[in-house]
């Protein structure tokens, strides 16, 4: 048996959705907001904002909204690839974060989060992993006491 721990599929969902939304609902906009600041007389380095101002209608929020499209998918990607997730079984803990799998068979000490970093010690006290990442805390404390993890509400003191 398998227990995962990941961002819920809603939020998932939402990154992908919602980033590329939400940099397309600003860059409609970024005509109007280079406008306003090109309007400003003490703002330095106009150029940029002046450029952007300069664009012609309806080609100025078109290429804005496609550019934030983008970066919001970028951002998405991005997100997505920084994401820990975290599988358990009884033997093997494999853990896949930035695009990268490990998995640690070693008898272990103590599993704990400091802060947002989960810590996997063996029973030698040295440290295997520590990957930071959003996991609930309460579902990885579920998964690895469910499999006989020894795990630790909070960091173990130092010897």
């Amino acid at each position: 048996m398998e227990t995962i721990v990941d961002e819920p599929q809603w939020l998932r969902t939402a990154s992908w959705l919602g980033c590329p939304l939400v940099g397309a609902g600003i860059g409609w906009f970024l005509q109007s907001i280079a406008d306003w600041v090109v309007s400003l007389s003490w703002v330095p380095f106009k150029g940029p904002f002046q450029l952007v101002s300069d664009i012609p209608d309806p080609w100025g929020p078109v290429a804005g909204a496609g550019a934030g499209l983008v970066l919001g998918l970028l951002f998405a990607a991005v997100w997505a690839h920084e994401r820990l997730i975290v599988k358990v079984t009884p033997t093997r803990i494999t853990l896949t974060v930035k695009g990268r799998t490990r998995a640690y068979e070693a008898e272990l000490q103590a599993v704990f989060l400091d802060g947002k970093e989960l810590v996997l010690l063996a029973s030698d006290g040295r440290e295997l992993a520590r990957e930071k990442g959003d996991v609930d805390r309460e579902a990885v404390a579920k998964a690895f006491t469910e499999h006989g993890y020894p795990w630790h509400a909070e960091p173990p003191a130092v010897k």
